[in-house]
């Protein structure tokens, strides 16, 4: 059996706009409870079918054991390595090179989840693995390789937090093992989505919409404003236009713009791209949460949820 990833030598956790929150690592939580964290489920055991998928080996940027806001529940949180994007924003330029993650196999993530399935299944509204990034695609084997075991060896719930910018190879490879997509829109038109990415377009996040609608995958929206990009009255209403046509769609979640990952770039010796561009105001915020939820009544789609961040 593959080592446990306490025996990795783990760089901190990565905390993106896609994936953000860490409300406490779970190792904490047994030591405080110590008789409560034996998993009902023993960890996989392969025979000759799981072998090739079990023994995938990519490289994972870093995990948390017990995060609360990719998804619903508590989950265990897989951070890869690797992202096309070059968002001016993001909080973990560390995470684009592929090779910057350290090499796990998913044996061993399995293996390090099944101890704590009780504190996922258990959760509110039900919890279970998330795959995010970088972005999952890019390591689409072994993130479609991780999902697989995740259901067939766990029972759990699974869910990849994406740009949605890939092949149809790579959807065709992860979606069927994927209960729900975190989908990143990085603006509503295509000027701005390649102003903010500076590698990507709209496009083909439009097609993966598409792709979603058409295999019945819910999907969230998380949507980044940055005052002077993607805040403006026209890119509201655009996103309530995007988000309200999709029949899939449950989820909108409004992220706030912040500078907590400035510090990376430094490290790197990158030029931040938004030196002194301000983070958005909690009233502003709080007024653009508004009107998407008016819009989308508007619009028929009064029961998806809208969180603001602030509130």
């Amino acid at each position: 059996m593959a080592a446990s990833l306490s025996q990795q030598a783990m760089p901190m956790p990565a905390h993106t706009y896609c994936a953000h929150h860490r409300l406490m690592d779970l190792e904490d939580l047994v030591a405080e409870h110590p008789h409560s964290h034996h998993s009902s489920v023993d960890p996989p055991t392969p025979d000759e079918d799981d072998r090739d998928y079990l023994s995938q080996v990519g490289y994972v940027h870093s995990i948390e054991s017990l995060a609360a806001l990719e998804g619903p529940g508590n989950r265990f949180l897989i951070f890869l390595s690797g992202c096309k994007a070059r968002c001016l924003y993001c909080e973990n330029p560390d995470t684009w090179d592929i090779k910057n993650g350290t090499k796990m196999s998913v044996q061993t993530l399995i293996e390090k989840a099944s101890h704590y399935t009780p504190y996922y299944e258990h959760s509110y509204k039900g919890g279970g693995i998330t795959v995010s990034g970088g972005d999952p695609f890019v390591q689409y084997n072994f993130t479609a390789s991780i999902l697989r075991a995740a259901k067939r060896h766990l029972n759990l719930h699974t869910c990849v937090e994406t740009t949605g910018q890939a092949t149809k190879r790579a959807w065709d490879t992860v979606l069927p093992y994927t209960d729900l997509v975190l989908l990143c829109i990085k603006g509503t038109d295509e000027d701005t989505y390649r102003k903010v990415t500076r590698t990507m377009g709209l496009k083909r996040v439009e097609e993966f919409i598409k792709e979603l609608e058409g295999r019945k995958i819910e999907w969230w929206c998380r949507y980044v404003v940055l005052p002077g990009y993607t805040d403006s009255d026209a890119d509201v209403e655009r996103l309530v236009q995007q988000c309200s046509a999709s029949p899939t769609l449950s989820r909108i979640e409004l992220l706030p713009y912040h500078t907590l990952g400035k510090h990376k770039w430094e490290s790197l010796k990158v030029e931040y791209p938004l030196e002194g561009v301000p983070g958005p105001t909690k009233e502003s915020i709080l007024r653009i949460a508004g009107r998407i939820r008016e819009g989308m009544k508007n619009n028929g789609r009064g029961s998806v949820v809208v969180t603001s961040g602030v509130e």
